[in-house]
């Protein structure tokens, strides 16, 4: 049996008030710098006041070992650098040519960043939990797609589904390659992409007119793939059927879309590492563009990413989600999350002593479990047996007072494993 072995590169952690993403929170791909291009600096950016928090990683650390996964020992003093030199200003050695991270893609079950660097095609992801970096050199979608990787034509759009898989077009719009996202991640090459009759000259497989670029999903199993030309492309992840939908107008005419994500009320953003004055709300009915309240202040944007997805689907009541107003009080943690041993512990927080029912529901809202809780004090933990019988799959987690109000719901990914 061929035996992988897994890294971790730890990177630099700035002081920030909150790690995880908040609902009107999306992830960024800046510089470090103002007015330079070295794409290396993760932070969130608040999609209702348009501001950036602070740094949350610098992606370039230079000084930073690798640690094996299993036994976190040291392996080598060499790191994984995702730009040939260091981030400094004025640097003669720095590269004239846009360098760093280009894609990013958020798996909000796991709370892991999914990215890879444009000077190699190997995926790597942040746990933002802790912030460490996992890198395995083996993850390569080159290989995945049997192509020759070349750093002029590197990865730039990525993006992640909500049964947890995570896709990427090639650059040269031939082919869909698929990830996983759990404790094994594994490579797909799902085959060519297949042009819609329609497209005529608009073809997916014009690569000049459709590099860069970012991806975003939708809750019907398609993906849409915005190119740095504005062009947008709706593929069929079970067909391959590649339609050209339209190119995005109102833009500036020197905007090139470089980042994509859809914000928490379900709205296509998109940002530009060349455009640094605005990025842009899109109508993905009528794809005409209006300026967001983001404020880039002239880091320019390589891209973004959130857990949202494009809602084509009409509300179900049967949903558990849907038809209760959620309470906006106390605080309750799930974890661990993924589970991979059939438990998952509730902890309260914050919340009047009193009866409590915890459900687990499939995301169709059909109820798996029901379990009551009475609690008496704060911290107080609930441990959740889930029935092995239960899925590999995405649940949902919800937690009601004794007057079956919502007091808070979770997304829960359960894992199986075989040995």
């Amino acid at each position: 049996m061929c035996k992988i072995v897994r890294y971790v590169l730890m990177l630099a952690v700035f002081p920030v008030a909150a790690i995880g993403q908040s609902d009107q929170n999306t992830y960024a791909i800046t510089a470090v710098i103002k007015g330079s291009n070295d794409w290396v600096a993760l932070r969130t950016l608040n999609n209702k006041t348009g501001k950036f928090g602070e740094m949350l990683l610098n992606m370039n650390d230079r000084g930073l070992p690798h640690r094996d996964i299993a036994t976190h020992k040291l392996k080598d003093n060499i790191a994984w650098p995702v730009l040939p030199v260091p981030v400094v200003a004025n640097n003669p050695a720095a590269p004239k040519v846009n360098t760093g991270v280009a894609a990013i893609a958020f798996d909000e079950r796991t709370n892991r960043l999914f990215y890879v660097s444009m000077s190699d095609d190997i995926l790597r992801y942040i746990d933002l939990s802790t912030m460490q970096v996992h890198a395995e050199p083996a993850l390569s979608f080159s290989k995945a797609g049997n192509y020759t990787f070349r750093s002029s034509n590197p990865v730039t759009r990525l993006v992640i589904t909500p049964d947890g898989y995570g896709y990427t077009v090639t650059t040269d719009g031939s082919r869909l390659i698929r990830f996983t996202t759990n404790n094994q991640p594994s490579f797909t090459d799902m085959g060519e992409l297949k042009d819609d009759p329609r497209n005529k000259e608009m073809s997916i497989l014009n690569t000049c007119s459709n590099l860069g670029g970012d991806m975003v999903a939708d809750d019907a199993g398609n993906l849409y793939l915005i190119t740095a030309s504005n062009r947008v492309y709706k593929i069929d992840i079970k067909t391959l059927l590649t339609t050209y939908l339209a190119t995005i107008t109102n833009l500036p005419a020197t905007f090139t879309t470089n980042g994509a994500a859809i914000t928490e009320d379900g709205k296509l953003l998109v940002s530009s590492s060349v455009y640094t004055e605005a990025s842009f709300i899109v109508d993905h009915k009528s794809w005409q563009a209006s300026p967001a309240p983001a404020v880039q202040h002239l880091y320019g944007i390589a891209d973004l990413a959130s857990s949202n997805v494009i809602a084509t689907k009409k509300s179900n009541p049967s949903v558990m989600l849907i038809g209760r107003t959620l309470l906006k009080t106390g605080n309750v943690k799930v974890y661990p999350n993924p589970v991979l041993f059939d438990e998952v512990n509730i902890q309260f927080n914050d919340l009047p002593a009193g009866k409590y029912f915890i459900e687990l529901a499939d995301p169709l809202g059909r109820k798996v479990i029901k379990q009551k809780v009475q609690l008496t004090r704060q911290g107080q933990t609930a441990l959740i047996q889930i029935p092995t019988s239960t899925a590999q799959a995405f649940y949902y987690i919800r937690i009601l007072n004794e007057k079956n109000a919502l007091v808070s719901t979770h997304k829960l990914a359960v894992e199986r494993w075989r040995w």
